[in-house]
C-alpha cells in the first residue's frame, strides 16, 4: 500500500476529495508541508478540490526570502495559485515570538479563508506532533478532552481547519519526499532547544523512544481510546441535565435531583455547565469541589461561587444557575453569601479583593490577618451580617458585629455592606475590614493567611 493511496483513502472518509471544494494549503516549505501540497496535486482530476497555496514570510531566517521564492517557482510550475504575505519586523515582538507568530500565521490564513472563498485550509500536522501535543498538554494540565490530540478537523471561521496527514508518521513522510524527490528546506529553528516544544521533540521522546519504540504509537492509541469513552460521557452528561434541568436560557438547576447523580457524573454536570457560561472559565477540581460543597451544604440554602471573568454559580434554595456580575452590588442581598475557595483571589467589588491561603508560619505577617483554623472549620464563608453575629474577644468574651461596627464609627448607611467571614459553623472569624475575632486555642490547628487588600 503506498503513501499516494493511503492519503486518498484518507480525504475520501473525511470528504475532502471533492473537485467542487475550493482548499487552502498552507505551506512552510518543509518536509511535510511540501509532501501535503504534492499528494493534494497528484489526487485524480475526479478528485482534485481546486487549490491554493498560502505562505508566510516570518523573517526570522536569512533563507525566508529564498524559501518564498523557490516556493513561487515550483507553485508556477505546478500551475498552482500562490498568495504571500510577510510578517513586518516592527510588528514581532521582543519576548514570545513563536506565540506571536502564529498567530500572524492564522489571521492571515483566516483572511485568506474569506478572500479566496474557500472550504477548508490543510496544514501539515501529523502523527509525530500529534504524540508531541498529548504529552505537551499531559506535562502542562488543563482538561481531559484535551489528551486527544488534534483533531482531523474542526471548525476554522468560516470553514474548516483540516490535518490530512495525521495518519502518517515524519518518517513515512520524509521517506516519500526522498523517493519522489520532493525539494524542501530545513527549518535550523527547529532544533534549537529554547521552545518547550522542541525539548519535548528532541530531548523527552527520544529518551522515552528508548524505553519503548513505540511510545508514539501507545499515545495515539491511547488518545483515541479516550475520546471514545468521552463521548459516551459527554452522552451520559446531556442525558443527565435533560432530568435535572428545570429551565433553559438561563439555565435552572433542581439541586436535589443535581445531588442524586453518582460522584463523577456531578463532576462532569458542572464542567459542562460552567463551559457553557464561558469557555475560558477553569473547571479545575477546586473550583468544581467549592460548587459541590455549597450545593450539598444544608445549613447554607443560598450562596454563590465564583468561577471568574465575573461569573459564579448561584444557589438560591431548591435550585442553581449562573449568573455573571460586575460586583456584588448587582446581587439581591438575599444571595450575598460565597464559600470561600482556599489559595484563590475573590473579588468583592468597589475595588476589593479576598484571599484565603495557606501558610506554614506567621512570619512577617500580621497577627490580625493569620488564624489558625481546624479541617471541621472549612469551608469558610462571607456574607452580610446578621443581628445575631458575635465577635469573640480575647477576654473570652463576645461583642456583636453590629456595636462592633458603631464603635469603629462606620456610616450607619454603610454598615448593612459590611460582610462577615465565618466558618462551616457560622461562628463569625471577622467582620471584614473592621474587626477580627480572637480564635480559641484550639488542637491540630494550621495556619491560614487572610488577606482583604484593595486592588
Amino acid at each position: 500500500m503506498s503513501l499516494e493511496t493511503d492519503f486518498q483513502r484518507n480525504c475520501q472518509l473525511h470528504g475532502w476529495n471533492d473537485p467542487q471544494q475550493h482548499g487552502l494549503i498552507a505551506v512552510s516549505t518543509g518536509v511535510d508541508s511540501m509532501v501535503l501540497l504534492m499528494l493534494f496535486a497528484q489526487l485524480p482530476v475526479d478528485q482534485r478540490p481546486q487549490l491554493t497555496v498560502v505562505h508566510v514570510n516570518h523573517q526570522l531566517r536569512e533563507q525566508s526570502r529564498t524559501e518564498a521564492a523557490f516556493l513561487k517557482e515550483w507553485c508556477a510550475q505546478h500551475q498552482i495559485p500562490l498568495v504571500v504575505t510577510v510578517w513586518p519586523k516592527d510588528q514581532q515582538p521582543t519576548h514570545g515570538i513563536e506565540d506571536a507568530a502564529r498567530q500572524f500565521r492564522y489571521q492571515f490564513f483566516a483572511k485568506q479563508l474569506v478572500a479566496q472563498d474557500a472550504d477548508w485550509l490543510a496544514t501539515a500536522h501529523q502523527a509525530d506532533e500529534q504524540a508531541e501535543t498529548i504529552l505537551f498538554k499531559l506535562m502542562r494540565g488543563g482538561q481531559l478532552e484535551q489528551l486527544t490530540g488534534m483533531a482531523a478537523s474542526r471548525p476554522f471561521h468560516n470553514g474548516q481547519l483540516i490535518r490530512p496527514l495525521l495518519p502518517f508518521t515524519k518518517s513515512m513522510l520524509r521517506a516519500y519526499a526522498e523517493q519522489q524527490q520532493i525539494p524542501w528546506y530545513e527549518d535550523a529553528t527547529n532544533r534549537e532547544l529554547t521552545a518547550s516544544r522542541n525539548r519535548v521533540r528532541l530531548q523527552l521522546l527520544p529518551a522515552m523512544r528508548q524505553e519503548n519504540p513505540q511510545v508514539e504509537r501507545h499515545l495515539l492509541d491511547y488518545a483515541d481510546q479516550l475520546q471514545d469513552v468521552l463521548q459516551v460521557a459527554d452522552q451520559a452528561v446531556t442525558d443527565s441535565l435533560a432530568q435535572i434541568v428545570r429551565q433553559q436560557d438561563p439555565v435552572v438547576v433542581d439541586t436535589q435531583d443535581f445531588l442524586k447523580q453518582p460522584t463523577a457524573q456531578r463532576q462532569l454536570i458542572l464542567s459542562r455547565l460552567i463551559k457553557q457560561c464561558q469557555p475560558t472559565l477553569s473547571t479545575e477540581p477546586g473550583v468544581r469541589q467549592a460548587c459541590e460543597q455549597l450545593l450539598a451544604n444544608g445549613q447554607h440554602p443560598t450562596g454563590t461561587v465564583d468561577l471568574g471573568a465575573g461569573w459564579s454559580l448561584v444557589k438560591k434554595y431548591g435550585t442553581f444557575t449562573f449568573n455573571q456580575f460586575e460586583n456584588f452590588r448587582q446581587k439581591s442581598k438575599e444571595v450575598f453569601s460565597f464559600m470561600v475557595v482556599l489559595n484563590q483571589w475573590r473579588a468583592l467589588g468597589n475595588g476589593w479583593q479576598l484571599g484565603c491561603f495557606t501558610t506554614d508560619s506567621r512570619d512577617h505577617l500580621s497577627s490580625s490577618e493569620v488564624v489558625a483554623l481546624t479541617a471541621d472549620q472549612f469551608p469558610l464563608w462571607v456574607r452580610s451580617w446578621q443581628a445575631t453575629d458575635r465577635l469573640r474577644l480575647s477576654s473570652g468574651h463576645h461583642q456583636t458585629v453590629r456595636r462592633a461596627l458603631i464603635n469603629a464609627k462606620v456610616p450607619r448607611e454603610e454598615r448593612a455592606a459590611v460582610p462577615v467571614l465565618v466558618t462551616a459553623q457560622d461562628e463569625v472569624i471577622a467582620a471584614l475590614g473592621v474587626k477580627w475575632a480572637v480564635q480559641p486555642q484550639r488542637a491540630h490547628t494550621r495556619n491560614y493567611h487572610i488577606k482583604l487588600e484593595h486592588e
